[in-house]
């Protein structure tokens, strides 16, 4: 008995999204991401989060990203990965120049009101596949057409994702989540539940569970606890304050609950955060 094959003949080829294809320029593979606050005039970095986790700051943008993740990084874009210093990540990045979509600026990905962190789970393998295939041809002579085609391959790849994300989220869905995040935004430091926000926003709270996995991929809680541990690492960066004030100030009303939270999420303890920041920084006090 012979295996079932698979024929597909390509009848028209589909145009390209893209008015201008972009062009490899970069490559990078780090096993923790170090840079602080910088941003690149004239090119996209696209960073795959392989494994680990950490809070990546995007423009006003706070990322909290998983693996299988890619951040987008549009040029001119101020952008600080120092928040997971010493945590169990690995990271490949590819810095791409000259991509242009139909209505947007050149070196723009995203498009308004598109956030940076891109779930890209569900192609996470063929990620990988890419990702190793740019970094076994840059060590070859002769290798960069090779690179420079895989990189514009995981480039449509993540723009296909954003686009089907987009399909499947109902214009309703989009400004009801737009509304929770704002509550949210503006109630975390408090006691706040899944009703409270549903009752806020006018819609039931098993919906809401609903549309805001399938938006944001975390549950609400998730959410509320990423945004709550987010403040509190600006809170250890640019202040002096002791672990019970930050905790009280981020909502925890116990301060050892609040470091465990913080360790969870964050992967190091409150106060060693804290100490490798300002260690690779070069402060010693709260400005």
């Amino acid at each position: 008995m012979f295996p079932i094959g698979l024929s597909i003949d390509i009848k028209q080829p589909e145009p390209s999204p893209f008015e201008q294809e972009p062009e490899l320029i970069g490559f990078y593979h780090w096993p923790q991401s170090i840079r602080a606050m910088h941003s690149h005039p004239d090119y996209i970095e696209l960073n795959f989060i392989l494994s680990g986790n950490g809070t990546y700051i995007v423009g006003n943008d706070l990322c909290h990203a998983q693996d299988g993740d890619v951040i987008v990084y549009d040029s001119g874009v101020l952008h600080d990965e120092n928040l997971v210093l010493h945590q169990l990540t690995d990271n490949c990045c590819i810095a791409v120049r000259g991509l242009k979509l139909p209505g947007q600026r050149v070196n723009a990905l995203l498009p308004e009101n598109v956030r940076p962190r891109i779930p890209c789970q569900a192609i996470a393998k063929e990620l990988r596949t890419l990702f190793a295939i740019i970094k076994q041809s840059l060590q070859h002579p002769h290798g960069y057409h090779t690179a420079n085609m895989a990189a514009r391959t995981i480039v449509h790849l993540v723009y296909d994702t954003m686009q089907e994300r987009a399909a499947t989220t109902t214009k309703k869905e989009n400004i009801l989540i737009q509304q929770a995040l704002s509550y949210i935004h503006l109630h975390y430091t408090a006691n706040l539940r899944v009703t409270d926000i549903a009752r806020a926003i006018h819609v039931s709270p098993d919906y809401l569970t609903h549309i805001f996995r399938k938006t944001t991929n975390y549950t609400v809680i998730q959410y509320i606890q990423r945004r709550r541990i987010g403040k509190a690492q600006s809170l250890l960066i640019y202040t002096d304050l002791p672990l019970l004030d930050i905790a009280a100030r981020t909502g925890f009303e116990d301060s050892n609950y609040f470091s465990r939270v913080f360790h969870k999420i964050t992967g190091v303890p409150p106060l060693r955060f804290r100490r490798l920041w300002r260690e690779a920084s070069g402060t010693q006090t709260a400005g």
